[in-house]
């Protein structure tokens, strides 16, 4: 493969984390596809390679001793490949793990108190949600949720009652990660949610 026929586009978005991405043409041109895209995959294996050792040439983007996590988000033309630093690994075994999220929904809302609001409430009904994140940008909150199919009627009239929906794409979360502070990732409606229903 002659890497510079392609058009990947790296972002160093901090320190530790670099965002990838790979459009329709680049995949094809590589043989993959976005199922295939898995670290176990040794073919996808010596891409995701490739793509580190140019960021690190062009951009100083170092993966070290530092465990990493891949995250492989879809989009209508190509894919994100988020790869995120976590910690040093002292010595031990990287650990590499790419997660298929489910379909995005991103709302916004103007205040702290509607985003705790949101998240008590949905940790109590248990709505099932494959992932979900916190972003602050600029003067606004952002949650992202990540569900396997079409968000509920039920789930999107509690958001929409503190909220607003702004997006239903992978690009629009990819800005948010690139633009805003990550205030809790994958997991933040179960981390907040267990405290905040414990205060009722």
């Amino acid at each position: 493969m002659h890497w510079g026929v392609l058009s990947v586009i790296l972002n160093k978005i901090d320190e530790n984390r670099l965002l990838i991405a790979l459009s329709s043409e680049d995949m094809e041109l590589l043989n993959i596809t976005f199922k295939q895209l898995d670290w176990k995959n040794e073919y996808s294996r010596e891409i995701i390679k490739n793509l580190l050792l140019r960021a690190k040439k062009e951009m100083d983007f170092s993966i070290d001793s530092n465990k990493i996590l891949i995250e492989a988000i879809p989009q209508k033309a190509g894919c994100f490949v988020l790869i995120t630093l976590l910690a040093r690994a002292n010595g031990k075994r990287k650990i590499y793990k790419v997660k298929e999220p489910g379909r995005p929904f991103v709302f916004s809302f103007e205040c702290l108190e509607d985003l705790l609001c949101s998240i008590e409430r949905i940790y109590s009904k248990r709505h099932p949600i494959f992932s979900s994140s916190i972003v602050k940008c600029k003067n606004n909150y952002y949650i992202i949720l990540n569900i396997n199919g079409s968000i509920s009627s039920k789930l999107e009239a509690i958001m929409s009652e503190y909220g607003n929906l702004v997006g239903q794409d992978s690009l629009s979360v990819a800005q948010l990660y690139e633009q805003g502070e990550v205030i809790a990732k994958d997991n933040a409606i179960e981390i907040l949610g267990k405290h905040l229903v414990r205060k009722y």
